[in-house]
């Protein structure tokens, strides 16, 4: 049977990155209502009471995956520095994009469920904004390489931010809600792309 409180001998971080993978699925496949901290336990191998030395209820536990998830995705599709073209920025996207899908299927699956969530769970209204801070960042960046480059110059940076966060957020739930990818959907975006760069 497993102890109570913090296991004996744990490594305190290696215990708390268990039980935010552990409840990351949990959360993924059964919503915040239907997630048992004890399964989220059992699935570590330690006591529930364990869970709440290091978060203090579901909610904090809550949250605290929702921000290591939304870091992770975020920082790993944000354009690098060294993007010089719309079309190179949204190729990386993609790429990285669909390797996070078939990668780590439970962070893209956690992410997609957060307005449902919130909006059942007004506590975690404040998490949509970090959300929209996270796409804002990711989204105008994109926007400012691709008014630099030419590719979009004719739209203002406000425009220009909303067209892509359209484009990419569509082509993102259209793959999750149908559990596979549309045929040539990312080819086609970056079809068009590579059009508005090679008609500057």
């Amino acid at each position: 049977m497993a102890k109570r409180g913090r296991p004996a001998g744990a490594n305190s971080e290696q215990t708390k990155a268990k039980i935010l993978n552990a409840a990351r699925l949990e959360f993924a496949g059964n919503g915040y209502d239907g997630a048992s901290i004890t399964s989220i336990a059992g699935n570590v191998g330690i006591a529930p009471s364990a869970i709440y030395y290091y978060f203090q209820s579901k909610e904090k536990l809550y949250t605290e995956v929702f921000k290591q998830t939304s870091t992770a995705i975020w920082d790993s599709v944000t354009p690098a520095e060294e993007a010089k073209t719309l079309l190179e920025a949204m190729a990386n996207l993609l790429e990285n994009s669909r390797k996070i899908a078939t990668d780590l299927p439970s962070f893209s699956d956690f992410l997609a469920s957060l307005p449902i969530e919130a909006r059942m769970h007004p506590e975690f209204s404040d998490l949509l904004q970090q959300r929209a801070d996270h796409q804002d960042r990711t989204f105008r960046r994109l926007a400012c390489i691709g008014i630099e480059s030419g590719e979009i110059d004719f739209l203002s940076e406000d425009e220009a931010t909303e067209l892509i966060r359209s484009i990419v957020m569509g082509w993102f739930f259209e793959r999750h809600f149908r559990q596979e990818e549309i045929p040539k959907s990312a080819e086609s975006i970056l079809a068009m792309f590579e059009h508005l760069l090679n008609s500057r």
